[in-house]
């Protein structure tokens, strides 16, 4: 795993919401007791430690997700990236 970085948890709300790969294939990002967590439709909840900017990682995991702005600045997808291939995931709410 990657040495932790400094988490800026003003901007966790803005990764929070619900993000799609295809239809019913859903990941779900929230917030719980100051820790950022993802929950894929079938699975477990697992912590994303930061890393640095909009870029974290889960303990145990090789790749990254790394949180996609639109022009405007709002977080549009997230890109799970592993084996230096990306998997997006679209925000859809």
């Amino acid at each position: 795993d990657p040495a932790p970085g400094v988490a800026d948890t003003k901007r966790f709300p803005e990764y929070v919401g619900t993000y799609e790969l295809a239809p019913g294939n859903d990941l779900t990002v929230t917030v719980e007791n100051g820790q950022l967590l993802r929950q894929r439709s079938t699975g477990a909840k697992t912590q994303l430690i930061p890393e640095s900017g909009d870029v974290f990682f889960r303990k145990g995991v090789e790749g990254r997700f790394v949180f996609h702005r639109d022009v405007s600045g709002n977080v549009d997808a997230v890109y799970d990236r592993r084996n230096n291939e990306d998997i997006v995931w679209k925000k859809i709410k």
